[in-house]
């Protein structure tokens, strides 16, 4: 039975990409008419108010760039709002123009959205509500045991306050009989098939539990050629091999679901910080490689409450004798098609700030693919960040115990603490605070 359309998959929506693509259009372009009325709305007609924020090249005046010319944004500036104004725009106009056209031919079908790519931009997926009847997104897994962040699918549904499906999900193992290599992207890959298996009933169990969650896809029904797809993607994706051979661990798990129950069964609250700080892992900073950053912490129990709206990003925290680790798990989509230079200027990368009682703010700039900054030399911060298709932020931070007024913690100490994450060009912002307790229990 039919249920209904996708509209696309993986369009990406890249802000920066479709922003200059915009500006090269014919000066008859529509839609370049229309990005030219929101500059002038936005910067009030004044040249000098657009240059606050735009490098213009090749026009000195609105009248010029009416006709012709390219806009880059200017390193520090609050251009990205008005970027992300366009972007949100032509979210609108494409949402409402598949509606009509699928509506011209099937009144009754399901419209089901556009298949966001493993992320979303909130103008995009906010753009969408009014046209679609779910909101659908490939989910890649954050971690290679299945699970995933709370923010991805919380915010998603948030955005739209529409159902979500799941378009895709899957997981991959070396062991495999089509010889996968597995070595492009950040899909999460294990070591045997029954790992493999096991990160699938994660996934399904945590989708289950989800209330807004609709229904999900798995990705896909066979293994990708040996010689890799035409894009060079070769992973071990399949339900079956190359030989149409089922991977019996990976299909006996999918037989035995019982999805009714698994979805009506109740479910208890989660569990986050405010009820105590769990105990660090091991080697808290090891490890920092996709799909096994923070892995090993206890991100439920040490899971801290966003305090603002719509957060971008997760963050974490637990603690030994020496010091408070705080991870942090973000949406962070960089694009350096937006810098005439094509580089990121350090002033634009993603900026992590925690606030303490005892001391000054610690300041940490993260993210672009660079190395992490740190203001403070006795916190040590590690970070795992790219551009364009990496849009994975993830880093974490050692605090010693000497910068919340203690010398060791122990089981019992209460902390206080406020951190804010700021995207790429402050493009997002997603705030904490906390005033926890320090727990022993593992």
């Amino acid at each position: 039975r039919l249920l209904g359309y996708y509209s696309d998959n993986e369009m990406g929506w890249w802000n920066a990409t479709l922003f200059k693509m915009t500006l090269e259009h014919s000066p008859t372009s529509g839609q370049r008419q229309r990005l030219m009325k929101l500059l002038r709305e936005t910067y009030h007609n004044t040249w000098a108010e657009l240059l606050n924020d735009f490098e213009a090249e090749g026009v000195e005046n609105f009248e010029e760039l009416e006709q012709r010319g390219l806009l880059y944004l200017r390193p520090g500036s609050k251009g990205i709002r008005t970027c992300r104004a366009f972007l949100g725009l032509i979210a609108e106009r494409y949402y409402s123009l598949v509606r009509e056209i699928i509506r011209t031919y099937d009144p009754r079908g399901l419209i089901l959205g556009d298949r966001y790519q493993s992320f979303y931009y909130p103008e995009v997926a906010r753009a969408s509500a009014p046209h679609v009847d779910t909101a659908s997104a490939n989910l890649n897994a954050s971690w290679n045991d299945g699970t995933f962040t709370r923010y991805y699918l919380d915010t998603l549904h948030a955005l739209t306050g529409k159902p979500v499906l799941v378009s895709e999900f899957y997981m991959c193992a070396r062991q495999n009989r089509s010889g996968n290599r597995n070595d492009q992207g950040v899909f999460p890959v294990v070591a045997t098939q029954r790992e493999r298996a096991l990160g699938f009933r994660n996934t399904v169990a945590a989708l289950a539990r989800t209330p807004f969650v609709v229904g999900a896809d798995w990705f896909q029904y066979y293994d990708e050629p040996a010689h890799g797809r035409g894009d060079g993607e070769n992973f071990n994706f399949g339900l079956v091999d190359i030989h149409d051979k089922p991977y019996e661990a990976l299909t006996a798990a999918a037989a035995a679901l019982d999805l009714v129950a698994l979805k009506s069964k109740p479910h208890p609250a989660r569990v986050d910080a405010a009820q105590g700080v769990p105990p660090a892992p091991g080697n808290p900073l090891g490890h920092f490689t996709p799909t096994l950053a923070l892995k090993h912490w206890d991100r439920e129990r040490g899971f801290v409450q966003p305090v603002s709206e719509l957060p971008v990003a997760d963050l974490y925290v637990c603690w030994n004798a020496k010091a408070v680790y705080l991870g942090l798990y973000a949406q962070d989509v960089v694009e350096e098609a937006f810098y005439k230079s094509k580089r990121v200027p350090e002033s634009d990368r993603a900026e992590w700030v925690v606030s303490l009682q005892e001391s000054k703010p610690i300041r940490a700039r993260i993210g672009a693919g660079a190395k992490p900054v740190c203001d403070e030399p006795t916190v040590r911060v590690v970070n795992l960040s790219g551009v364009k298709l990496n849009t994975r932020n993830i880093a974490a931070m050692e605090i010693p115990a000497t910068m919340f007024g203690k010398h060791r913690f122990k089981a019992g100490d209460t902390i206080e603490f406020a951190s804010t994450f700021l995207t790429h060009c402050r493009a997002d912002r997603v705030e904490w605070k906390g005033k926890v307790t320090l727990r022993n229990e593992r």
